[in-house]
């Protein structure tokens, strides 16, 4: 368990930027992670997994941008190799409910990111669903990605922590 504990911040290092490194854990179940991390423009919470065998990873972060909050999902896989400016459209099912983002490429060849556009209660219930989920799907349609899944049994906790974090943040 200790050295899930310990690959997990490792890979969180790696998904936050740079001047978010200062990580403190909050929750872990099943292989998910909510955390709250100390940057320059202040603190992020996020939760996510990486605990896979094929190099996939999934997060989902908020934090506050010029005094608002917004919310983000990262989505990577080592075999990638995505360009910085690329753009397209990722589909997050959850137990038949279903959420459409646009994503564009990163500074990382390996990792797209989608910012949840329009109000912020809907990202908080897009969380919600993935808290009360069973199993979530990723596709990406027009692309040659073969869609993903993943066990959500178990993540309530690890997401009451993580939406504990962000009423504070």
């Amino acid at each position: 368990m200790r050295r899930l504990t310990l690959a997990l911040v490792a890979a969180i290092a790696l998904v936050l930027p740079a001047e978010a490194q200062q990580i403190r854990n909050l929750a872990a179940v099943n292989g998910w992670t909510a955390y709250v991390a100390q940057g320059d423009g202040g603190q992020l919470c996020g939760m996510g997994t990486n605990a896979n065998r094929v190099g996939r990873f999934f997060w989902i972060k908020v934090e506050r941008l010029r005094g608002q909050l917004h919310g983000f999902v990262q989505v990577g896989d080592g075999s990638w190799n995505v360009r910085r400016e690329a753009t397209g459209r990722i589909v997050i099912g959850i137990d038949g409910r279903r959420a459409e983002l646009n994503y564009t490429g990163t500074s990382r060849p390996d990792m797209i990111e989608a910012s949840y556009q329009g109000a912020f209660s809907n990202f908080i219930n897009f969380v919600e669903a993935f808290a009360a989920g069973l199993r979530m799907q990723l596709t990406f349609p027009g692309e040659t990605v073969a869609p993903w899944s993943a066990d959500l049994r178990g993540t309530r906790a690890v997401t009451e922590a993580f939406l504990a974090c962000a009423r504070r943040i």
